[in-house]
């Protein structure tokens, strides 16, 4: 028994000996890794609430940018629609000026062509008419009978205007 008894007081000693030096800085360990857990726990509850708030925030600022977008592309839309409508009222009123333009144009253009035609018409007439007066006198019998139907168109415009007949008796009867 006093074997017992040794081994029991020794077993005594070594738990007091743990219990005295052993078990203070292990339950001190045991407490800073529960602390150290403790804290990654909530640090990890705290990030994944900030992530999942993050998330969000980026879902948001995502719809946000479309939302946008498509009212960025409905404006660009309307305005090319705005600017195509202008320019082409612009184009309108361009045809529509450079058609008045040729309208006064190709009518200066006529007029101008009418009074040449009348020019060179009133030339040709004259040349065709000096010809003509040319070939009837070239003949002695054409220029005698042309002076004689001139002298009787003279009488008869003397004859029906008798101050005019008067004074073209006397010239007739000076020639």
């Amino acid at each position: 028994m006093a074997t017992f008894i040794a081994e029991l007081f020794a077993f005594a000693v070594v738990i007091f000996v743990l219990w005295r030096y052993v078990a203070p800085p292990v339950k001190r360990m045991m407490a800073t890794q529960q602390e150290t857990v403790q804290r990654n726990l909530d640090e990890s509850e705290t990030a994944r609430t900030a992530l999942a708030d993050a998330e969000r925030k980026h879902r948001d600022a995502v719809e946000q940018a479309r939302l946008e977008a498509a009212k960025i592309r409905d404006d660009a839309r309307a305005d090319a629609q705005r600017i195509s409508e202008q320019l082409r009222e612009q184009a309108d009123a361009e045809v529509e000026r450079v058609k008045q333009q040729g309208t006064e144009q190709i009518t200066l253009q006529r007029q101008a062509l009418i009074r040449e035609l009348k020019a060179d018409l009133g030339i040709a007439a004259v040349a065709q008419a000096g010809e003509r007066v040319r070939s009837e006198l070239a003949a002695p019998d054409a220029r005698s009978g042309s002076v004689d139907r001139f002298l009787d168109e003279l009488e008869s415009m003397a004859g029906s205007d008798s101050a005019s007949g008067a004074a073209v008796s006397k010239n007739s009867g000076v020639s």
